[in-house]
């Protein structure tokens, strides 16, 4: 854990390198506090009570010594004449040996900070450095952040001027650390902010490269500016929803910074709009914080636009605050938000040549899929385009192929958001999983069976199939679709989709698997890893949906005449229980799983798992 604190590269904000700079210009005669009343307020009307659960801290030499060195190499930042040397070590090496006396990190923390106000450890640049190691083990020990951080750094001055107590020190320090309303690994939904669009056949000709522009700025990104206005995204661009919280806040951090961006590669139809070919999720990030929007047009319940919005504003500043301020901490960002721009690239040619080059573009950085390539091949074709309008619904795009249908769709696969706490277990699993565009694309052309459907007639038949397992069949998802680990299986899925096609198709093996479900869905949940392994020999989901749905059927017919022979005959490299032990690991899983499934509830004709409340009396529409 220590080791991580030295070596992880924390982003700094704008107010946390203006808090440094304002203790620099204390020790210069040149700062004097300016929230002495704020402080006051805190101090005396706040009511701040933090809990914590009580544990036994310990602290050996090695950890002391990591602790040191991590100090001494932020005052080699901090300091302005003999950086890194210290003035008295041992005092220094003990602040931190007293972490056994405290039952909570955070506690041990914040009386650390406080203490290194009294130790005189550097011969420069002692108050940076204690607020720096301070932000740093609040973020990285505890998870935790500081809500204002010129505030604390003014109290530091009080704290040392004797204006206000210890206690009252530990007072403020606790009301301005928070509680992160999330992770700063989730992943920012930013798919909504450039609209997708089908570039029309007739867009085959060249233009002009000659006066195109070389950059933007960041103004030109508000909503309403003309340049904003012209973006798209094409039909084949990746979702815009793979980056960090942590990596827009760097991107917005490293523009501030004036540091390097690279270059947005566009494209211009003959129609005039402007295509975004590489660089989405960068120009993406910049509109987001531009327009403080991270996803509150989105369609998603579990977008974290608030908690978002709430951290990037206390990191780096409101983009709309920071423009309109005539606030000193803001004058440096104000002036590179009026100077600096974006650089631009132009992609020459028709719109095949634009196909090749993003796929050349994004061969050569992160490895595009079997399935992202196909899509971009054949972004014109029915079950590209519907499989794109189905995520859009999710996503906050618009495209012409999407109708009252296609989100009937987006539902049926994505709603009741995947949730845990809420024993929600959607069909198609949840609409945040890496490359979710792949799955639906997938069980799109299962359903299409290579009939080559128009998007009308391909959008009724998924329809239709989706209507059969969830509004007839009635099929509980938590079984069929989860494993013990609470994560969907799309091995299962891709089969299922191909099942139920067979099973619509013929009325006959429909009614044998109505009578049969009991003892089907049983077997299915006894031999919970039967469709893995026959996915593994496969190798990919995709490619294995087939064998899955042979396997089903197979099993079904088999559970009709109470004869296994033929199931264990052509799938003979499964297991069928002639183990007679199971290892340690292997029975945890099976324990996981048991208690997983434990609360789905029967139909109460046929028996059969159905979904809903385990108290709830259900019955099959199929059974009626």
């Amino acid at each position: 854990m220590v080791k991580d604190i030295i070596i992880t590269n924390r982003a700094i904000s704008p107010l946390e390198k203006q808090a440094y700079k304002n203790l620099r210009d204390y020790d210069g005669g040149e700062y004097k506090v300016n929230n002495a009343k704020e402080i006051s307020k805190i101090i005396f009307e706040s009511d701040i009570e933090y809990k914590y659960n009580p544990r036994a801290l310990e602290i050996t030499q090695e950890h002391i010594d990591e602790y040191v060195l991590h100090a001494q190499i932020i005052n080699l930042k901090h300091s302005d004449f003999q950086p890194g040397v210290f003035a008295e070590r041992n005092s220094y090496e003990a602040s931190f040996a007293k972490k056994v006396y405290f039952d909570s990190e955070l506690e041990f923390i914040i009386s650390l900070f406080i203490s290194h106000h009294n130790i005189h450890a550097f011969e420069d640049g002692n108050k940076r450095t204690a607020l720096n190691l301070f932000i740093d083990f609040i973020d990285k020990l505890v998870n935790l952040y500081i809500y204002n951080i010129i505030i604390v750094q003014d109290a530091q001055i009080l704290y040392l001027e004797k204006k206000i107590t210890e206690n009252q020190f530990k007072k403020l320090l606790y009301f301005e650390v928070r509680k992160k309303m999330f992770k700063t690994n989730i992943k920012c939904n930013l798919e909504h902010l450039i609209p997708r669009s089908n570039v029309e056949n007739n867009n085959n000709g060249v233009i002009s490269q000659s006066d195109r522009r070389s950059s933007f700025n960041l103004t030109e990104l508000e909503k309403g500016q003309f340049f904003y206005e012209q973006l798209r995204k094409p039909i084949f661009q990746r979702d815009t929803n793979q980056w960090t919280v942590e990596r827009l806040e760097k991107l917005i951090l490293t523009f501030l910074d004036d540091g390097l961006i690279p270059a947005i590669i566009l494209w211009e139809d003959l129609d005039g709009s402007i295509y975004v070919i590489d660089g989405a999720h960068r120009i993406s990030s910049l509109i987001a914080w531009v327009n403080s929007d991270y996803g509150k047009e989105n369609e998603l319940n579990d977008s974290n636009h608030t908690a978002i919005e709430e951290y990037i504003n206390n990191r780096i500043g409101s983009y709309e605050e920071i423009k309109r301020s005539k606030d000193e901490k803001y004058k440096a960002a104000k002036q590179i938000i009026a100077k600096r721009s974006i650089a631009v690239q132009w992609v020459t040619g028709d719109y095949g040549k634009v196909k090749e080059s993003f796929i050349r573009i994004n061969e050569q950085g992160v490895v595009i899929t079997e399935d992202e390539k196909e899509l971009i091949e054949n972004d014109q074709l029915p079950t590209s385009k519907l499989s794109r309008a189905i995520l859009g619904h999710g996503l906050g795009q618009v495209s012409n192929s999407q109708n009252e249908k296609t989100n009937e769709i987006f539902n049926r696969f994505f709603k009741p958001f995947l949730s845990y706490e809420l024993n929600n277990y959607p069909l198609a699993g949840s609409i945040n999983e890496d490359f979710v565009i792949s799955k639906i694309y997938n069980v799109v052309k299962i359903i299409d069976n290579g009939e080559k459907l128009d998007v009308s007639n391909l959008t009724e038949k998924v329809t239709t199939i989706l209507r059969f397992l969830q509004d007839y069949l009635n099929i509980s998802q938590k079984i069929y679709f989860y494993g013990a680990t609470k994560k969907h299986k799309t091995n299962s899925f891709y089969g299922f989709i191909r099942f139920a096609l067979l099973l619509n198709e013929d009325e006959q093996l429909n009614h044998v698997f109505i009578k049969n479900r009991k003892i089907f869905e049983e077997y299915l949940v006894e031999n919970e890893g039967h469709i893995q392994v026959i996915a593994r020999k496969k190798r990919q989901a995709k490619r294995a949906y087939e064998e899955i749905a042979k396997y089903y059927q197979t099993l079904l017919l088999a559970c009709a005449s109470n004869d296994f022979n033929d199931l264990q005959n052509e799938f003979s490299y499964l297991d069928f229980g002639k183990r007679k032990y199971l290892s340690k690991k292997e029975q945890n899983i099976r324990r996981n799983y048991e208690e997983f499934i434990l609360d789905v509830p029967r139909c109460i004709k046929c028996q059969g798992f159905i979904d809903g409340e385990v108290t709830a009396m259900k019955t099959h529409n199929c059974c009626c």
